[in-house]
């Protein structure tokens, strides 16, 4: 029968810890809890709780306002707005003409803009 882990390690100074350093507190890992969440642990507590969703956005949707819209229209009744590679219409300017908008985001004022000229949004 072979030797159990214990009696394995009996004589040496690390046990399997590695350096001897390494096993005392929580000295390999960097501190307990959140000590050195303000130098080499911000990562994992700041970028991760709140900061994070400020320094990067995740997925930013084209938008397009209505005077700019206006010149790609050329009479059409329905526009895809993907088609044209735009996601939303916002409502800077004023539209003259009845369109159908498919696949299209739209804040309130483009929507009742749309509405008036007596197009709408889908």
């Amino acid at each position: 029968m072979g030797k159990s882990k214990v009696d394995k390690l009996r004589g040496k100074r690390s046990h399997g810890k590695g350096n001897t350093k390494n096993n005392r507190g929580a000295g390999c890992k960097g501190g307990r809890g959140r000590a050195g969440s303000k130098k080499h642990k911000f990562t994992k507590y700041y970028l991760t709780f709140g900061i994070k969703r400020r320094l990067c956005t995740k997925g930013t949707l084209k938008t397009i306002n209505l005077v700019d819209l206006m010149p790609l229209i050329e009479d059409k009744k329905e526009i895809n707005l993907k088609e044209l590679g735009y996601d939303k219409i916002l409502g800077k300017g004023n539209i003259t003409c009845a369109i159908k908008f498919k696949k299209a985001l739209a804040t309130n004022v483009a929507k009742e803009k749309i509405e008036k000229a007596g197009g709408s949004v889908e």
